[in-house]
């Protein structure tokens, strides 16, 4: 459709020059056939000073055909007026357009969804046959950490103590995000996501650095992480001022504003300067004026994970390395772009070790039989998951393509795995 658009927008001047030529023509008496005027525009366009060929017939052979100023100023006159209406013309062309593809759309789409209906299922049946063992393994990790730390915090509660009333509501809340998010990244790489669950996991490491740190270092700082809302709160508050400073001056805005500010300052007066950083709850103890993130990381002994933690960053921003790199690129092609069987290993393996991470500071400081037993229980299914994963990336990385038969048989591998696993208990 541009094309046509652009093809009528170039032959505009000739047309111009061929209604001119027309009229000229009629008026001197001179009948020109449509080709013939055609032939005289392009001429001229030509900016040919030599005679135009013509077919000889009566009244032709001593016709003159003049263009005078008038001609021109009536050209560029067709010229303004053109262009004057071009911006109606093609806003009223892309919206025609625009109907007819919706219209197109909206017939096929049944059709459509259908085939990537057919397409998904084939897809997410071979995730299933290669990855659906760990999967599973994950899941169950994930559901016995949900139980642990649950019940962890169910005795916190019922104990009544009001001296680690704040260690417990902030590792309450860490576990619940953390097991949230792992669900999430299990929900990508089921769907064969996996750059996708590679970014989320980062947020279930930062989650469960926090925790770690925070269990570190006991009710204080406990404190310091919950009170430090009022600092998120007046960033939040400053960024709707500038972003919408007509809604933040109404009055009914102005004295919630004012309440934020004046908790804001409370805040520092009571833990000065230092707590207004991102991670400024943290600068007492880790003593730092300003600490950062991978100064967490050190102070939780998960300096180790610093690489990781970068990869899995390259999803989340918008640079370079984000489309040029992948984990799910077993195959050496460059990133997929699209729901790939590879690289699911990198997120399930890296899950598994940060929701025991993530679980430990709950069951803190005070260790009874019952908390190490469901450590132990935790870290053994951490363990059979990760090596799920691990056999699976193994397994992508020497294969440099899967035929139906290999996979049927990882199939049937898979489920005398199963069958197996359930004789055994």
């Amino acid at each position: 459709m541009q094309a046509i658009f652009d093809k009528n927008i170039q032959t505009l001047p000739e047309r111009y020059i061929q209604r001119i030529i027309a009229k000229r023509a009629s008026a001197s008496g001179i009948e020109l056939k449509p080709h013939e005027t055609e032939a005289l525009a392009k001429h001229l366009l030509a900016g040919n000073c030599t005679p135009l060929q013509l077919e000889e017939r009566p009244g032709l052979m001593s016709a003159t055909l003049t263009l005078t100023e008038e001609d021109i100023d009536e050209i560029a006159d067709l010229a303004d007026r053109f262009e004057a209406k071009l911006t109606r013309a093609i806003e009223g062309i892309a919206k025609d357009a625009s109907n007819i593809l919706l219209r197109s759309i909206r017939k096929q789409w049944r059709e459509i969804q259908a085939e990537h209906e057919r397409n998904r299922a084939k897809f997410i049946e071979t995730i299933q046959i290669i990855w659906g063992d760990a999967f599973d393994k994950l899941d169950m990790l994930m559901a016995a950490a949900d139980s642990v730390g649950g019940q962890a915090i169910a005795v916190a509660h019922a104990a009544g103590s009001k001296q680690h009333l704040a260690i417990t509501t902030a590792l309450d809340r860490l576990h619940i995000r953390g097991i949230q998010v792992a669900t999430e990244v299990l929900t990508l790489l089921r769907e064969g996501f996996a750059d996708a669950a590679f970014s989320r996991w980062r947020t279930l490491h930062e989650v469960s650095v926090v925790a770690m740190v925070l269990g570190d270092h006991g009710e204080d700082i406990a404190i310091r992480y919950l009170d430090h809302d009022s600092v998120e709160a007046q960033r939040a508050a400053e960024a709707y001022q500038r972003c919408h400073p007509k809604e933040a001056a109404k009055e009914s805005n102005v004295a919630a504003l004012h309440r934020t500010k004046a908790e804001y300052d409370a805040v520092l007066a009571r833990y000065g300067q230092a707590f207004k950083s991102p991670y400024g709850w943290a600068a007492q103890h880790l003593g730092k004026q300003k600490p950062t993130f991978q100064d967490l990381e050190e102070a939780a002994n998960q300096v180790q994970m610093r690489l990781q933690y970068k990869a899995a960053s390259y999803g989340v921003h918008a640079g370079i390395e984000g489309l040029t790199t992948s984990v799910a690129d077993v195959f050496g092609e460059g990133p997929p772009g699209r729901a790939s069987i590879g690289g699911l290993h990198e997120a399930g393996i890296e899950t598994a070790f940060s929701i025991v991470r993530l679980t430990g500071p709950l069951l803190g400081p005070n260790w009874s039989i019952d908390k190490l037993a469901g450590l132990n229980a935790l870290i053994e299914l951490r363990d059979i998951a990760a090596n799920a994963f691990w056999e699976g990336g193994e397994a992508m990385r020497q294969a440099t393509w899967v035929s139906e038969e290999e996979m049927e048989a990882w199939e049937r591998e898979v489920q005398n795995n199963r069958n197996a696993e359930e004789q055994e208990d």
